[in-house]
């Protein structure tokens, strides 16, 4: 299966206090010719400076993002609009991840601790302002309808990040609603999310909404290939985009998660056509 011209849009890079594989200078070196894009994730700072002070050219389309942690200011669109202008390319804005209300409430720890670097303190979940994108009243709050409207006016992709089932609809009917139409539910079969298959295929039906089947889920959270081809079929590969989510020290690079995860998924029954269209058609069509 060629992954060449695959689009990944979601692989971690540092520095970050949570140890990385690669920092942007040597993902390139590692990855350039091997796959076609890079969206660029970071849990505390926006990536889109790492692009723009790049020195050396590429081959690879880099996509830059901000993740919507406490690092940045929360649900901030301050942080979206100067994240967005540095970008020659429409940015992803990620939902808050280790620092969302839902993740924090199934985790003991913002980050685990054998994750972090030694001089980063791993807080336990407790000591952590969890955000949440739904006020007293059960809709969404000031500071994430202001988000929405910024992701708007900037052509940015909405990525739902690690809230809940219940937000990620208020999130996704409210985005369609001011015509945002470049929308990813971030690996939404992920423990501490558990979307049911049934409400993804249900949430995914609108255009430009893609639910995000990753390579770390197998890998890493050990959900089998068998229940992830399950989503696969259920949603539609025209309404999904696989992707690595590595940059942990311990995995693969990239290309190689990937291509080991499409032998993988046509081994369970996905074919050529479909994993072309989740790896390379669908992702494009959110960077353009």
């Amino acid at each position: 299966m060629e992954i060449k011209d695959f689009v990944d849009l979601h692989v971690h890079i540092g520095p970050e206090p949570i140890p990385r594989k690669f920092t942007l200078e040597t993902l390139i070196s590692e990855e350039n010719n091997r796959i076609c894009g890079i969206g660029l994730k970071n849990h505390f700072y926006p990536t889109t400076p790492f692009i723009a002070s790049l020195k050396n050219t590429t081959n690879l389309e880099l996509i830059g993002s901000v993740v919507l942690n406490n690092y940045v200011g929360g649900l901030n669109p301050d942080v979206v609009y100067s994240t967005a202008k540095i970008s020659e390319r429409p940015i992803i804005v990620w939902f808050p991840t280790i620092n969302a209300d839902n993740y924090l409430k199934r985790s003991k720890y913002e980050i685990r601790p054998e994750w972090v670097n030694r001089r980063f303190k791993s807080r336990l979940s407790g000591e952590i302002r969890g955000i949440t994108v739904i006020n007293s009243s059960g809709k969404l709050t000031e500071k994430a309808l202001s988000v929405l409207k910024m992701i708007k006016d900037n052509n940015s992709i909405l990525a739902t990040g690690h809230i809940s089932t219940v937000e990620t609809e208020l999130v996704v009917a409210e985005a369609l609603g001011l015509g945002i139409d470049k929308i990813i539910i971030t690996h939404p079969m992920y423990q501490l999310i558990e979307m049911p298959i049934d409400k993804q295929a249900e949430i995914s039906q609108t255009k430009g909404v893609y639910i995000e089947v990753p390579y770390s889920m197998y890998a890493i959270d050990k959900i089998s290939i068998l229940e992830l081809t399950k989503v696969i079929k259920k949603v539609n590969p025209s309404k999904i985009i696989i992707s690595s989510d590595v940059g942990q020290i311990n995995m693969p690079s990239p290309s190689v998660a990937l291509r080991e995860f499409t032998l993988l998924l046509k081994e369970n029954g996905i074919d050529e056509d479909s994993i072309n269209q989740m790896g390379n058609t669908n992702p494009r069509k959110l960077i353009t």
